[in-house]
């Protein structure tokens, strides 16, 4: 591949950060487990290992060494934009609509915490300190960090040399590696949803919608595990529709 210097850097650097969440794992999981590290520093490490090759990446656009029209962060005003702001819309609509479900009906709150999987059920938080780092700081570096990375740069930079479909599937299969600490059959799980982001993200041509996205989806999924986390602490909420 013909890529400059800068692409080489953060090409490195992510293949790079799926080698080390390969080597980690479940280590933060053990170490959460054994009492060696609290769940927010947990959080914390987690938007660590995120900002870095973030950092790396807004610093090579700074100086113009990777070309920023190729992320998607520019309104362009045409059709494909506009249906990606209603796809945002019809999500967080979704969500929000799905949270006061939840609020109000013990029966659904159950049968979410009869699907929560142990594999990432750890990482869900119980106080509202926790619940705090996890939406304004975990998964909105999620979405900001991943999607600049995996699809932005991935896709976006990538497929004009590698073509879109090879660059869709090295971005979903990175994504869902990195993310193997959820557990190793999870993998599948996530690099799908990463493939579905790609499509997206190559269809509205721009990248403020799958950043949104995918930050609703990770809060969301903090709101619905705190909210049943804690009505099994003080029973707060109503328990019929």
């Amino acid at each position: 591949m013909q890529l400059q210097t800068g692409e080489w850097v953060i090409l490195f650097s992510i293949l790079a950060m799926v080698l080390f969440s390969v080597w980690e794992a479940d280590k933060g999981k053990i170490a959460l487990f054994e009492g060696r590290k609290s769940k927010i520093r947990v959080y914390q490490e987690a938007m660590l290992f995120m900002w870095l090759p973030t950092f790396l990446l807004l610093a090579l656009l700074l100086f113009k060494s990777i070309d920023s029209k190729a992320l998607g962060v520019s309104w362009q005003g045409t059709m494909a934009n506009w249906v990606g702001i209603a796809v945002v819309c019809l999500v967080i609509g979704y969500f929000a609509y799905s949270l006061y479900s939840l609020y109000v009906s013990a029966e659904q709150r159950n049968a979410f915490r009869q699907a929560l999987s142990d594999n990432y059920a750890w990482m869900i938080p119980y106080t509202r300190q926790e619940l705090l780092w996890f939406t304004l700081g975990l998964s909105l570096s999620a979405g900001l960090c991943e999607e600049l990375l995996f699809r932005a740069f991935l896709i976006g930079v990538l497929s004009e040399q590698l073509g879109t479909l090879p660059s869709l599937l090295l971005s979903s299969a990175a994504f869902g590696i990195c993310h193997c600490y959820q557990g190793w059959k999870n993998i599948i799980r996530t690099a799908l949803i990463g493939l579905l982001l790609g499509v997206v993200f190559i269809f509205t041509e721009l990248l403020w919608v799958v950043v949104i996205i995918h930050t609703a989806v990770d809060a969301y999924g903090g709101l619905v595990g705190y909210m049943i986390n804690k009505t099994e602490i003080d029973k707060p909420f109503k328990t019929t529709v």
